[in-house]
């Protein structure tokens, strides 16, 4: 086949066999050139210590990588590259191949040898399988990773798992208690976005509870509700699925509901109610999203989401403005959004539900519309006003809080010196009681 390597990448190849030493590309990149895709990253794989690669490499932007610094990235914002030497003490391609993860990625490639391949990998590619590249489930025990990411590969890539290597990913399932949470945060990440990622999250149910264990609680968990037609698991993963592929949403509707079996009670009619589970969904959803090292910015973003998804919105003007001063509006659109991939998993006799969600949706961007509205960054102070009155760092953004609140009710004047003059009338002279501004709206 015709592979066009690009010119930084080849620069790079040529000046490590300039001298004396292999320089292979491998993995990832070859894969997506047989599979017909363009990479968005290069592996190089060498036969020369990273030492001296470094050292050939002395005009580039160079930095150390990997696990104990084994591998050297080069800075190319267009054709980011990493250098490995190989892997194992023959010190050859053909011995650095056969450690990799699948045969898929057991390819390599280079000018003067063309596609290299010492498996299974092309003929696997083109019958679209994703099989080991061993005879044994020693590829897992290494690095149980490669179970999650056999997942995700199969997602990204419509290919299906054979069924030895299906085999020993259940049985070795268990190791993937021994992985870095980061590790598998981001093979999550990465398969929360793919289109059909709700066909693999139940396909490989039993996988994914080795990693969120609370999934287990709605598993075949009966609703015990009309508006509901699906038991709690199915009613996520069809919720996961009709909303748009991003993490934060996909993580939003994956959690939405994991704290219904906790607060499940009946009503005098026998059927369900669920008090404040968005409220306890979110406070779960939290202690996952920690345990797997999400980032504070995105924890925040997707337990709001879940806390409102079953939010009934108030009639009241002043009420409504409360809740934004509360929810923030700039995350009306993906509440919404949320709200109507809830809605879709439901019972779909219950029409009025969906007129509701547009009604109130229509409201919230009417209220935030009206001129008494103000955006947070509109305020007539910022927090370098707060720290000139003496203001601690710490406490900057729950002054602001309060200040945005009063603005919003009506009970202050959005005016830098009525606001200062209210600052030094109510907040100066409190001491800065941290409990001061934590208000139940």
């Amino acid at each position: 086949m015709n592979i066009v390597i690009p010119k930084p990448v080849n620069e790079v190849l040529n000046l490590i066999n300039d001298k004396g030493y292999e320089a292979y590309i491998i993995g990832g990149a070859v894969r997506n050139w047989v599979m017909g895709f363009k990479p968005s990253n290069y592996d190089i794989s060498t036969n020369a210590e990273i030492e001296s690669i470094r050292k050939i490499l002395k005009n580039y932007n160079t930095f150390y990588c990997g696990e104990n610094n084994s591998r050297l990235g080069i800075v190319n914002s267009k054709f980011p590259m990493e250098i490995s030497k190989y892997r194992t003490p023959e010190n050859t391609l053909e011995a650095d191949l056969r450690t990799r993860d699948f045969t898929m990625n057991a390819l390599a490639y280079s000018d003067e040898d063309g596609l290299i391949d010492y498996n299974t990998g092309i003929s696997d590619i083109n019958n679209k399988v994703i099989k080991i590249n061993s005879d044994e489930d020693e590829v897992f025990t290494t690095d149980p990773l490669r179970i999650l990411r056999a997942i995700r590969l199969s997602a990204e890539y419509g290919m299906r798992i054979d069924r030895e290597t299906q085999s020993y990913m259940m049985d070795d399932r268990n190791l993937l208690a021994n992985c870095a949470a980061e590790r598998i945060r981001d093979e999550l990440s990465k398969l929360l976005v793919v289109p059909r990622c709700d066909f693999y999250l139940k396909k490989y149910f039993d996988i994914f509870l080795e990693i969120i264990p609370e999934l287990s609680l709605i598993e075949n968990f009966n609703q015990n509700d009309p508006h509901h037609i699906y038991d709690a698991l199915e009613h996520t993963l069809v919720s996961v699925k009709m909303i748009e592929p991003r993490l934060d949403l996909r993580l939003a509707m994956l959690f939405h509901d994991i704290s219904k079996p906790f607060t499940y009670s009946k009503k005098s009619d026998g059927t369900a109610l669920y008090k404040d589970h968005g409220k306890k969904s979110a406070d779960m959803a939290r202690d996952i999203m920690n345990r797997l090292k999400f980032n504070k910015k995105l924890i925040q973003k997707v337990t709001k989401l879940i806390e409102y998804h079953d939010y009934d919105l108030p009639d009241n003007d002043m009420k409504i403005k409360q809740f934004l001063t509360k929810f923030g509006p700039e995350n009306i659109e993906d509440l919404y959004k949320v709200k109507l991939a809830n809605y879709y998993a439901k019972n779909p006799a219950y029409a009025s539900l969906l007129s509701k969600i547009n009604k109130d949706y229509e409201k919230l961007k009417l209220s935030t519309r009206k001129s008494s509205f103000i955006k947070k960054n509109e305020l007539k102070v910022n927090g370098k006003d707060l720290l000139d009155l003496g203001i601690e760092q710490e406490q900057i953004g729950e002054v602001l809080d309060k200040i945005y609140s009063a603005v919003l009710e009506g009970n202050l004047k959005n005016n830098h010196e009525r606001i200062i003059d209210y600052l030094i009338k109510n907040i100066l002279p409190k001491g800065y009681d941290t409990q001061l501004f934590k208000e139940n709206i």
